[in-house]
Parts: structure tokens; sequence; C-alpha cells
């Protein structure tokens, strides 16, 4: 699926809120913003675009606007998303009401209380390499690309985590950036490949596809 399927019908603003009308594979999206929130991007749409396989139980890790979890809402999977920001928490739930499906947002960090199997797990994780003087003092901001040192922090947390969660016939897709990397060797005996890439100015963008052999 080439990445320009996701396009912006149309954005309207409207004091510190965006919303914006997408549509993707027939389906559409009617999504509003916030300032401490995390907004749709290049890394989203990419992710979106190689979801197409998606199916079952779905996870969704820092679910930001709730657009990534809503797509997949629209196309039937039961979906929980998951953020550690109450304000992107407030904004998926009210997205997932404007768009008219259920979604499950639960306010945690990673994996924690989360129980069952997810046939899909999704997570878009902060990746951008921060040293200490790059922290600005806007939490919500830095959490959303605060990387650590390497900008694999979050990304380590989560494959740690991963196999626990995922069904015996589950994948996992998680997007990474050039400036960060991707650990070469996946922890548990899982594997993965690069399933969409998006070239940009100063980066390439890559959703990496992770399951059991």
């Amino acid at each position: 699926m080439p990445y320009i399927s996701f396009i912006i019908q149309y954005v309207l603003r409207k004091s510190d809120e965006e919303m914006a009308t997408f549509r993707l594979e027939g389906i559409e999206l009617h999504i509003s913003g916030h300032t401490d929130v995390y907004e749709p991007s290049d890394d989203t749409f990419m992710l979106l675009d190689a979801l197409g396989d998606a199916r079952g139980r779905a996870l969704e890790i820092g679910t930001g606007s709730g657009i990534v979890a809503i797509w997949l809402a629209k196309r039937g999977l039961d979906v929980v998303a998951t953020d550690i920001n109450p304000h992107a928490l407030v904004l998926a739930r009210a997205n997932a009401r404007r768009n008219g499906v259920a979604l499950e947002a639960v306010g945690t960090d990673m994996f924690d209380g989360i129980r069952g199997l997810f046939d899909t797990i999704v997570f878009n994780p902060p990746y951008l390499p921060t040293a200490a003087e790059d922290i600005t003092d806007d939490r919500w901001f830095d959490a959303s690309v605060n990387g650590g040192p390497d900008g694999q922090m979050f990304t380590r947390r989560f494959l740690a985590g991963l196999k626990e969660r995922l069904s015996a016939n589950g994948a996992a897709y998680i997007v990474s950036s050039s400036l960060s990397g991707f650990p070469k060797k996946l922890p548990g005996g899982l594997v993965g490949r690069v399933v969409a890439e998006k070239k940009l100015e100063f980066e390439i963008l890559g959703v990496h596809r992770i399951a059991r052999p």
C-alpha cells in the first residue's frame, strides 16, 4: 500500500485544537488535537499504511490522539489503547466517540497492568536520541519524543515485554528511525523484518513487523 494512500481531506483549526478528516482504505476518521498530545505525523501515517494485515484483539501503546487505535476499531478489531499522558487518554476517548467506535483507553506505562494476549500490538515510540541538555520544561512534549541517550530506551523496554503479551500467531508493529537505529537482536527468540520505510529530509523512518518464528 503506498504511503500517499493516507491523505488529509481537510483541516479546520479552532483555538488550540485541530479537527482533521482522514481517509484510509475507504475508512474516514475525524480527529481533533490537543496542544499537549502528539499529533498525527509522517510516522503515524506510515504506521497506518503498514497495518493492513492487523487482526483480532489489538493493543496500541502510546495512543496519543487515538487515530491508529480508532482506525483498527473501525476495521472491526477489539482494541485496548494506552498512554501515560492523561490529556491523550481524554482526547483518544473523545475521538473514539466522535468516530462511533468503542475504545478501551487505559492510563499506564508500557505493558504495566495489561492482561491477556493480543494478536496485534502497535507502538510508535519516542525514538529521538536525547541528551540531558535537550530535555525541556514541556513534560508531555518530552514524553512523546525523548528516546533516551541513544533513542532506543523505550524500544528496548517494549521488546523486553512483548513476547509475554503476543499471541501465538500474533504480530507487533513498531516504528524506528535511522537517527536511533533498531536493536539487531530481538529478545525471546522473536524475529522481525522491515515492512515499510519513508525517507524524510534528515532521517529514514521504518516499521518493523515482529512475530514468533
